[in-house]
């Protein structure tokens, strides 16, 4: 039998592993400190990405120009001290969950958080991610270009009210409202506890229909919900929409929204507690006015609500424009070959 030679078996095993796995041609170069590859493999995927989003009528060209956008700013953030290490990022990440947590009223465990974050995500390294170039961007544009985000155009009258006319019927709609205090106890979920609540609710409604109790008195006495207890029981305007019957139930909406002003219901069931209401304030349905509060009882009017969101959208602008200015400035430093055109 002929022999195979350690020279050929080499050849042999480099030519299958050659073949088994044929290497990427390039698509791009990008070198600002170093020099990085972009593959014809890297853009075929990006671009599936893309059209996954249903952005089919995006261009090769442009895709691949948006990855070198990428892999130049990043080396220049790299180059001059702006990228986020992983005690950064993990600090950021705990930030989010207190923002949402602060938000709603609520407080999230970790794991609670992670699956918010995953189903939103698809993982939480994917946010990590996300919130990692975010961070990165912000505080490196901000600084290269601090002379350019120092005067944010102030939005105009004409532009306030032009803004307020197109949207006034969508956004500035305020169906009726009822200032609501309440009495609460809250269900367990103990058949036994529960019970015993019901029937003293029942016992308090009651005693405030025959005169004897005072509302007031009963929510100093046996109200469960210690952030209106203070305030006569006061827990605000409610307005009859789908977030406020999803989160009090049908009863409490249709109950409440019926009643006049200082009419006391009885015990009324909701998801989570067992309530005695009291209507104190009405107001009709309308379209809010330019110097009308946003909310009712709030201290800023929806002139104040536009200009503070036209004047953040003309920030973002001028943010995106100092972005591109920074890019084309490193990009000039920067060789890049364009070998996919």
């Amino acid at each position: 039998m002929k022999k195979i030679s350690a020279l050929s078996l080499i050849l042999l095993v480099l030519g299958v592993s050659l073949f088994a796995a044929p290497l990427s041609s390039p698509a791009a170069t990008v070198n600002l400190i170093r020099n990085e590859v972009i593959t014809r493999t890297d853009l075929d995927n990006q671009m599936k990405l893309y059209q996954q989003a249903g952005m089919s009528d995006v261009s090769q060209t442009e895709v691949l120009e948006s990855m070198i956008n990428e892999k130049v700013f990043f080396q220049g953030a790299e180059r001059d001290g702006y990228m986020i290490d992983d005690r950064t990022l993990e600090s950021l990440y705990a930030s989010q969950k207190s923002v949402i947590e602060a938000q709603n009223g609520i407080t999230l465990t970790q794991s609670e958080f992670d699956e918010i974050v995953i189903s939103q995500y698809g993982s939480v390294d994917a946010y990590k991610r996300d919130l990692r170039t975010q961070a990165v961007m912000q505080n490196y544009v901000a600084s290269a270009k601090s002379d350019m985000l120092q005067n944010v155009p102030e939005p105009s009258d004409r532009d306030i009210r032009t803004w307020y006319r197109q949207n006034q019927t969508t956004l500035f709609s305020q169906g009726e409202i009822q200032r609501v205090s309440v009495i609460t106890m809250g269900i367990t979920g103990d058949q036994s506890k529960d019970s015993a609540a019901f029937v003293q609710m029942n016992s308090i409604a009651d005693r405030i229909a025959r005169g004897t109790l005072t509302f007031e008195r009963a929510v100093l006495d046996y109200s469960e919900d210690t952030e209106s207890k203070n305030k006569g029981g006061e827990v605000g305007w409610l307005l009859d929409s789908p977030q406020t019957r999803l989160s009090l139930g049908d009863s409490f909406v249709d109950t409440v929204m019926d009643m006049d002003i200082g009419e006391v219901s009885g015990v009324i069931v909701t998801p989570t507690d067992y309530v005695i209401a009291k209507v104190t304030s009405y107001m009709p349905a309308k379209i809010l006015s330019l110097d009308d509060p946003i909310q009712p009882d709030a201290s800023m009017t929806v002139r104040e609500y536009i200009r503070e969101g036209l004047l953040y959208q003309n920030s973002q602008i001028l943010f995106i424009e100092a972005y591109q200015s920074l890019l084309n400035d490193l990009k000039n430093q920067a060789k890049i070959n364009r070998i996919v055109r």
